[in-house]
């Protein structure tokens, strides 16, 4: 018999006064608890409300307006109420009606004690363990809800069963309108750049039953616009091994983005300074060349020129060797321009690279990009040696691939102490693994890491050296960066013996490689001559613009008020040529004023810029067709560009 303390109180629904009572007193001699029982339906419902049975012994056949099973459904649906049916009845049409109500029981009378004391433990404990199923479900939701990363599961077939409220407020659709639908229909996923559909990753998920990750530049494409994600997707499996659906947690990463655009700046400023010095040595030699080149051919055409003015008689022999020297100058004098321009580009593109989609990289440009860039950190502490097997393009951007590989030879080279290069080496190698990936390594011979360094270095904010001497951001943000590109970066060290650092990139999609269409030979034309307006508030260069044009009438001017004066002026331009950044008036508020005057002019402007590119200018070039040239250009270029809008305005394309 029950303790007092375990008795279970039970509601005991029957019409017949006589059978309600030894049906009170089995029940309460089996040890429950019956303080009361009912007649009809709403005497029942009256009762269950005051007293919270914990069971229900209903009747089918009451007297009232409904029945027992009406009645056990509406204290099933109020009360959460299990209900045993105890009747006489057991046709198919009333078994039908009584099992959608969903009781714990139902028993034929006449029943034995043994057979009611059974059915109602069965009920009890029945009723018990779907109250604790329905807590934990409850606890399983709210942590769910809780959970900061959306959650969507789905059915084997498919559709959405759960939605969590980060999913949600990401997806922008509600749980009650998701529920039910398929998952192409609530999430649409894309390619972050080109935005073509991406396969949901729960399909395969579930096919595969394996947990699969997101594709790296996947996207959620929402009514605010697409967001990118991150995450994965996995099966549901019950625990007899049986497929219930898949599941799939994922999270905006736009202002993990953010930070991470914001570290790699911040490694890259570092780095600046570090390769300053180096880069004003190797700025300074090309220079030096230049200087001294200029001031002798400025000399040496001053002397000729005495000559001739005093009426002397140069012999050709004389004349045409010293014009050889000159021309030869002049060539050394290009070249030591040319290294200049590129080292401040090389520079330029390292500490503000564009931020464009990217495309498919030559490896093994970025790595002479990234020894060039670094080869005065490298000169005084070790050799370089390059190894550069064949290995496949990769989709990234140039600048951001040049400053791992920027951070890795520095890294390298300060392992090593100065003034020892005889003794020193970095060892750079590409190659192609066997899956086909692209391996990029960085070997150095210095002083190596212990297992538990080697273990952190890619942590944000980690570093071994003095207070000052760096901030920990370098290898944190080559992680960063490669582990965006779907690749992998590890080391191997090992004190005393050195380390190795090795990438691993996947392929670029060979539907990614373009392949260049033969450009059709042009035929021979007549060059044009036109009328050409030039704005530059630097005078030498505005000068050398308009003798680069001599074929042209060329009109040069120092700023835009002065460009507008002449447009307002007798005759026309077929071209107008402006720097982009000028005091004053800009060249890009100098074209708002051309568009406004004569749109046609305005889309023959070709713009020069020294790539000081603010945030307005570069919105400004990507709202405009125009062509826009960085400083400094190639002059025969300058002229093709001219000669082909001078043939647009006068039709001759």
């Amino acid at each position: 018999m029950l303790t007092p303390r375990e008795a279970r109180h039970i509601l005991v629904v029957e019409d017949e006064a006589v059978v309600a009572m030894e049906l009170q007193r089995t029940l309460r001699h089996m040890g429950y608890e019956v303080p009361a029982t009912a007649a009809s339906g709403d005497e029942a419902v009256q009762l269950a409300s005051e007293r919270c049975p914990d069971l229900v012994l209903m009747d089918i056949r009451i007297a009232g307006a409904r029945d027992g099973i009406e009645t056990a459904a509406t204290l099933r649906e109020r009360f959460g109420l299990p209900v045993v049916f105890l009747t006489a009845y057991a046709d198919d049409e009333t078994l039908a009606r009584a099992k959608r109500t969903e009781p714990l029981g139902y028993l034929v009378k006449p029943v034995r004690d043994d057979e009611l004391r059974s059915a109602i433990e069965v009920a009890l404990y029945r009723k018990e363990m779907e109250n604790r199923l329905r807590v934990r479900e409850h606890w399983f939701s709210a942590t769910l809800q809780a959970i900061g990363d959306a959650v969507v599961a789905t059915d084997p077939a498919g559709e959405i069963t759960f939605m969590n409220l980060a999913a949600e407020a990401l997806v922008g659709v509600r749980r009650e309108e998701a529920v039910g639908r398929k998952l192409a229909d609530v999430l649409h996923l894309v390619d972050e750049q080109s935005m073509a559909p991406r396969e949901n990753p729960l399909a395969r998920a579930i096919a595969e039953g394996r947990v699969v990750g997101l594709e790296p530049g996947t996207a959620l494409r929402t009514p605010g616009g697409a967001r990118p994600i991150e995450d994965s997707a996995a099966p549901i499996v019950g625990d007899r091994g049986e497929l219930l659906g898949a599941v799939m947690v994922f999270r905006d990463v736009s202002r993990q983005r953010r930070l991470q655009h914001e570290l790699a700046l911040a490694d890259r400023l570092a780095s600046l300074g570090t390769l300053a010095a180096g880069v004003a040595h190797e700025v300074n030699t090309p220079l030096a060349v230049v200087v001294s080149t200029a001031d002798h051919v400025a000399g040496e055409l001053r002397a000729i020129g005495e000559q001739l003015r005093s009426g002397a008689v140069l012999p050709a022999a004389e004349l045409g060797s010293r014009l050889g020297r000159l021309e030869e100058s002049l060539r050394d004098l290009g070249a030591g321009a040319a290294r200049v321009s590129r080292i401040v580009g090389d520079l330029r593109e390292f500490a503000v690279p564009r931020e464009d989609a990217g495309g498919n990289v030559d490896l093994h440009q970025v790595v002479d990009w990234a020894l060039r860039m670094t080869a005065s950190q490298i000169e005084r502490r070790a050799s370089v040696t390059r190894e550069l097997g064949p290995v496949p393009p990769v989709h990234a951007r140039h600048a951001r691939l040049g400053q791992v590989l920027v951070n890795l030879v520095i890294n390298a080279a300060q392992a090593m102490p100065e003034g020892r290069r005889d003794r020193n080496g970095i060892f750079v190698t590409t190659s192609t693994d066997a899956n086909g990936n692209a391996v990029i390594g960085v070997r150095d011979t210095g002083s190596g890491m212990t297992p538990e360094v080697a273990a952190r270095v890619f942590e944000p904010f980690f570093t071994t050296r003095d207070v000052g001497k760096g901030a920990g951001l370098g290898l944190s943000v080559c992680h960063g960066i490669v582990k965006a590109l779907g690749g992998e970066i590890s080391v191997k060290s090992a004190p005393g013996a050195g380390s190795t650092f090795t990438v691993v990139l996947p392929p670029a999609p060979a539907s990614a490689v373009p392949v260049p269409a033969p450009e059709p030979a042009r035929p021979e034309r007549s060059r044009l001559r036109g009328r050409v307006l030039v704005v530059d508030d630097e005078p030498a260069l505005l000068r050398t613009i308009v003798r680069t044009l001599s074929e042209h009438e060329a009109v040069g001017c120092a700023s835009s008020a002065e460009a507008l004066a002449l447009l307002d002026g007798p005759g026309d331009f077929d071209v107008v040529i402006s720097d982009l950044m000028m005091p004053g008036m800009t060249g890009m508020e100098l074209y708002e004023h051309v568009l406004a005057r004569s749109p046609d002019l305005a889309a023959r402007m070709v713009f020069l810029t020294g790539g000081a590119f603010t945030q307005r200018a570069s919105d400004f070039l990507a709202s405009v067709p125009n062509v826009c040239l960085e400083k400094p250009f190639v002059p025969s270029g300058l002229r093709e560009i001219v000669q082909d809008l001078v043939r647009r305005r006068r039709g001759g394309l």
